[in-house]
């Protein structure tokens, strides 16, 4: 075996025994959240030894930062793949909702407040929890606003209804953290595709 193959092949072993940790890191964190995070629990769920896992993150913060980048990471990739799959005929402000409420009502949203409250026990995590958010999410949106360019709007209006978009939607969940109200849910959620549309209608070229 050449010498190159057995790099290439030591380096995928590598990635593959981050992603595993990642993974692991992942489901750790959704299930008890940045309080119960533990290293040892994390190894083993991931099947690794605490050397292999630390000689990759170091510390307790560095391996939770890179669980959350990869949960922000595959939350944008998902948008991507919605987007790519819409054909010429579908509606484009059903999709964008569709994708909020699988965020922003999903398990990654949840991981999100976790870290991004963890900041006041753990303050090196609060720069970093918040641009990796912010950066990922900016990118989501600015995905569905080239998308609704593509559809024919100018670019101002269509960050006017991505901005509509999003901010009822991650206030719907703030909301339904406060008081479930399922009916209202549903009203609210429609008066917010038809202000969408009528946006959408009104401006397309």
């Amino acid at each position: 075996m050449s010498e190159e193959k057995v790099r290439r092949t030591q380096a995928e072993r590598s990635e593959q025994m981050q992603e595993r940790v990642i993974d692991a890191a992942i489901e750790l964190l959704r299930e008890k959240g940045y309080a119960g995070f533990r290293v040892a629990d994390v190894t083993e769920i991931a099947g690794v030894s605490r050397g292999a896992q630390s000689h990759h993150f170091p510390t307790k913060v560095s391996l939770a930062v890179a669980a959350f980048r990869r949960v922000f990471e595959r939350s944008t990739e998902a948008t991507r793949r919605r987007i790519a799959a819409l054909g010429a005929k579908d509606d484009v402000i059903e999709a964008m909702m569709a994708d909020a409420q699988d965020y922003f009502f999903g398990p990654d949203m949840a991981i999100g407040l976790d870290m991004i409250g963890a900041s006041g026990r753990a303050p090196e995590l609060r720069s970093e929890a918040q641009e990796i958010a912010k950066a990922n999410r900016l990118e989501v949106e600015d995905l569905w606003r080239t998308a609704l360019q593509k559809r024919g709007l100018a670019k101002a209006d269509a960050e006017d209804i991505v901005w509509l978009v999003m901010s009822m939607i991650r206030g719907l969940a703030m909301r339904m953290l406060l008081q479930k109200d399922n009916a209202r849910f549903k009203r609210v959620l429609r008066m917010t595709y038809e202000g969408a549309m009528e946006i959408y209608a009104r401006r397309r070229r």
